[in-house]
């Protein structure tokens, strides 16, 4: 693990059988008495260290090694902070490979729900992740490239705690004593409030949209699979169906593409299908080669090129429509790759429509929108640990509601600086720039939240803006271009921390 420097760390924990715990570390002993089944020991300030060792003993003996004492900062916000760098290779594949930081390390806060208000969430029994080959691709991307960076210029151990989660909204970071400033969220958060509430009304959810799925399978697919049905339209990718259009189509759509190999294809392939709207099963000559669940990740499947072959090969792709509007979504990728060539995929393919839902997929909500759902799971559950500051990637979740963002992540900030009691100094960063593929624009709501992210260094004590508006491509939600949203976060934090 990575604690910060020249500050009092705490260990703390849960023993239900010791009377007291003993932590020992470089000769020394320090005690904490067991109350309620939990303990919180304090550790004097530390300098910058690597490769240190403790031992905590209570009815058990644990032995933490490999610890180090540095920079941690807080990562919070949504998708574009908690986006893994291995969804960035595209464009920084070479400086990932070439990448290899023992001493930068994430910890990931997967949240525990909880709602209700006598349960205490717990951190969850995550292990540290170091950023070395084999590793790195499962980091805060933003997080990585924004350390990388720090380090090459301080050489001191880095730790990230990665507490965002996509699609959370700014409310669900914040206690309902702050959100009551800005309106009445009872409603919403009341049907939550019960024990293991929110966890069984997340499994509702999954079973909901599940049923929903499973409604759409029909008995012979496999004829759908293998070759084009007769009657099949003519379709081009990218495009998409749309009500304005009056091409919609709740359910299941088939699309499929014939294409040619001159050479023997060899047993490593890669077909990069670009980003569909919503859910795709796809199949190569009848073997399927991948499946996405969502509409956002860029479809990149390896497969065993031994499927393919000289000739004649056929692209069969199962796509969900959940609300009756989707497709192939320009501005990405679409290509197969084999050993020895790449074949472009995008033009003419063929499309045929298959099972169709009465409605759209049921709506539910995730638990990360939720009013004090983050707050109560992965900011409270730390406020024992020390923090360099924090980094905060959010708004997306907010642009359809935009009203009083700004006020809302001042009073936020402020609230956890309390909480901590910690100067905490924030680095914020405005949202690229973001055309939704289905309506063709970028939303006024969307302008204001950038709007008010630019105003937070007026609004926030000791807070840097740094802007990603530039780094997107109009038509994805999460760009890849986080090197150098990385860059410019580091620029901010040496000037800021250091």
């Amino acid at each position: 693990m990575v604690l910060q420097r020249d500050r009092i760390c705490t260990v703390f924990g849960k023993d239900d059988q010791a009377s007291e715990v003993v932590l020992s570390f470089e000769g020394k002993e320090y005690r904490s008495p067991v109350k309620d089944g939990s303990f919180l020991i304090s550790i004097e300030p530390h300098a910058v260290s690597t490769g240190l060792t403790m031992t905590v003993k209570g009815s058990t003996e644990i032995e933490i090694r490999d610890v180090c004492f540095g920079d941690v900062f807080y990562l919070g916000g949504q998708s574009n902070m908690e986006l893994p760098v291995a969804r960035t290779l595209d464009v920084s594949a070479d400086e990932v490979a070439a990448s290899d930081y023992p001493y930068i390390r994430q910890y990931r806060v997967t949240p525990q729900y909880n709602m209700a208000e006598d349960e205490i969430a717990e951190l969850p029994r995550n292990s540290w992740t170091a950023a070395v080959p084999g590793k790195i691709g499962e980091m805060s991307a933003t997080g990585f490239y924004t350390a990388k960076r720090i380090y090459d210029e301080k050489k001191i151990p880095l730790g990230l705690v990665l507490g965002a989660q996509g699609g959370s909204t700014i409310e669900s970071w914040m206690p309902v004593e702050i959100l009551s400033r800005f309106g009445d969220f009872e409603d919403q958060m009341k049907p939550f409030m019960g024990k293991n509430a929110l966890t069984d009304y997340l499994k509702k959810r999954d079973a909901g949209i599940a049923s929903w799925r499973d409604a759409l399978s029909e008995e012979n697919e496999e004829k759908y699979i293998r070759d084009i049905p007769e009657g099949a339209s003519d379709f081009t990718v990218p495009g998409l169906l749309l009500k304005k259009d009056g091409t919609e189509h709740i359910g299941v759509v088939w699309f499929y593409k014939e294409f040619e190999l001159k050479e023997e294809p060899g047993t490593d392939a890669f077909l990069y299908l670009g980003n569909l709207i919503d859910a795709d099963q796809t199949f190569i000559n009848g073997t399927p080669v991948g499946r996405t669940e969502y509409r956002y990740p860029p479809r990149k499947y390896p497969f065993d090129g031994s499927i393919l072959r000289k000739g004649r090969n056929l692209i069969s792709v199962r796509l969900i429509l959940e609300t009756g509007e989707g497709g192939f979504v320009a501005e990405h990728p679409y290509y197969l790759r084999t050993e020895k060539e790449q074949v472009d995929i995008a033009g003419s393919w063929k499309m045929v429509r298959g099972a169709k839902a009465d409605a759209p997929v049921p709506v539910f909500k995730m638990g990360q929108e939720i009013p004090t759902s983050l707050y109560k799971t992965s900011v409270r559950t730390l406020k024992a640990s020390a923090f360099a500051g924090v980094w905060w990637y959010q708004g997306e979740s907010n642009s359809d509601a935009p009203e009083k963002y700004a006020e809302k992540f001042s009073a936020m900030i402020s609230h956890w600086r309390e909480l901590y009691g910690q100067k905490l100094p924030v680095i914020t960063v405005e949202m690229c720039d973001y055309v939704d593929p289905i309506s063709g624009i970028m939303t006024a709501g969307w302008e204001s939240i950038q709007a008010q992210q630019r105003a937070a260094e007026q609004d926030v004590p000791d807070c840097v803006v740094v802007s990603a508006k530039d780094l997107g491509a109009p038509l994805d939600l999460h760009p890849q271009r986080k090197s150098e949203l990385g860059e410019r976060m580091a620029e901010a934090a040496l000037k800021l921390y250091y």
